[in-house]
């Protein structure tokens, strides 16, 4: 068991795990726990976590899954999926339920696999969209998933090639005081094209702690679509990292949707380093009950001629907390970026709470970059007019509340992951909503 809040828990931990085979990864992993030994896990003293109180996870104890120990039989019922998918349980791929991708130019596999199968393709990504991140903020919680990391996915695309069909990786986690280290690496080469929907689901009322980072590497006129979509269990924790680095002409798309969970943080960093690169992140928070959702961005403009677009919005209700910084930075040499920030919270009850910091750091003089952030509650004219026309106060706010989020949902390009996402916003904000859209 792992003392949550010791590091040295961890380190002993870190000991007893089987190493991995593969020379490099047990360098960087040595490096990691080194690393995370002199930072130990954020609190609320460090700046960026001000708002954001670990000491529930922190009194927790718990164990690492290995793939040995790790249940097999799903405990947690999934719906079937028309996309190709691969599913892990409790951070561990489980081929009995994933379905194979039949597609030329395109390796979609484990990373346990591959490291078993000591390809070389990962060294030479693996960790290589850290490096800024790791100057800007060191939190702890990404050396420890370096240094565990044993599972994941891995999608190395091919130049040229074209992935018409969406892929769908599916987490669950449904083992109680568990803790699960999710490593994945996608790698879009010249001119390659895809989207990736990533999922988190969890066992009703489980607690774990889920620690994943994704890293994208999109190549000289790349393009990728990448979702991530949280629904986990309401006692779960997720900390997770999206770590971006692109080339010339290239186009990413992150769409950060948290639905459930906890406690929930998510950092998504952007290194813009070829001309022409363009990145977009959207992001939709629902918050009930006593739900912390705290969403951490930076895009990071390095050349001249990129642009970016962030676009979250909240809706908390109850007790719910919510925070956003935005950073956005233009280096010297960026002449003519065009960035754009936005960031819009809902309040539906008075002890819900929203903190927002839009940050810019501009450099360069021949650019265009705007922010913008608003708290508020429902517009008491809207809801005059709906009352107006019969419609009763409930649902007056209900369909406010869902064209508010509505905003975020039309920017999704996946008509079935779209149409999902608007039938559960309408399923939580009125029962039998979902007849009036």
């Amino acid at each position: 068991m792992i003392a949550t809040n010791e590091i040295q828990s961890w380190i002993d931990q870190h000991s007893q795990a089987t190493p991995q085979s593969v020379a490099w990864l047990k360098t960087q992993q040595s490096a990691a726990i080194k690393r995370f030994e002199k930072s130990g896990l954020p609190n609320i003293r460090d700046e960026q976590w001000r708002y954001t109180d670990l000491r529930q996870l922190k009194s927790k104890a718990l164990k690492l899954n290995t793939s040995d120990t790790v249940k097999t039989a799903l405990e947690v019922s999934i719906t079937e999926s028309s996309m190709p998918r691969l599913v892990f349980v409790d951070g561990h791929l489980n081929s009995e339920v994933s379905t194979a991708l039949d597609n030329p130019g395109i390796n979609c596999s484990s990373l346990a696999q591959l490291l078993k199968d000591q390809d070389s393709n990962i060294e030479k990504y693996f960790g290589s969209t850290l490096e800024h991140a790791s100057k800007t903020e060191n939190n702890g919680f990404t050396s420890l998933n370096t240094a565990f990391a044993q599972d994941g996915y891995v999608i190395n695309l091919e130049a040229g090639v074209v992935l018409e069909q969406a892929l769908e990786i599916l987490f669950v986690s449904q083992s109680n005081d568990s803790v699960h280290h999710l490593r994945n690496l996608i790698i879009a080469r010249p001119n390659s094209q895809a989207t990736i929907v990533e999922r988190h689901i969890g066992a009703q009322n489980c607690v774990y702690l889920n620690n994943a980072v994704t890293e994208i590497i999109a190549q000289d006129n790349a393009h990728i679509d990448h979702y991530k979509i949280q629904q986990e269990s309401a006692s779960g924790f997720h900390m997770g990292g999206v770590f971006i680095k692109q080339g010339k002409g290239s186009q990413v798309k992150n769409h950060n949707i948290a639905l459930n969970g906890l406690v929930t943080r998510n950092d998504i960093y952007c290194d813009l380093m070829g001309g022409g690169a363009h990145v977009e992140m959207n992001g939709l928070v629902l918050g009930k009950g006593r739900q912390h959702v705290d969403n951490h961005t930076e895009v990071n403009h390095a050349v001249a001629h990129c642009t970016s677009d962030e676009y979250y919005k909240t809706i908390l209700d109850d007790k719910s907390r919510s925070v956003f910084r935005g950073r956005i930075i233009v280096a010297q040499d960026a002449q003519q970026t065009i960035a754009d920030q936005q960031n819009n919270n809902l309040l539906l009850s008075d002890n819900a709470e929203a903190d927002c910091k839009p940050q810019l750091e501009i450099y360069a003089d021949d650019v265009k970059c705007s922010h913008g952030a608003t708290v508020g509650q429902l517009d008491k004219t809207s809801l005059f007019y709906l009352q107006s026309r019969g419609i009763d106060t409930a649902a007056s706010q209900a369909l406010l509340t869902f064209a508010f989020a509505n905003e975020v949902l039309d920017r999704i390009q996946i008509d079935s992951i779209k149409s999902e996402l608007r039938q559960f916003m309408a399923g939580q904000l009125l029962e039998g909503l979902e007849d009036l859209i």
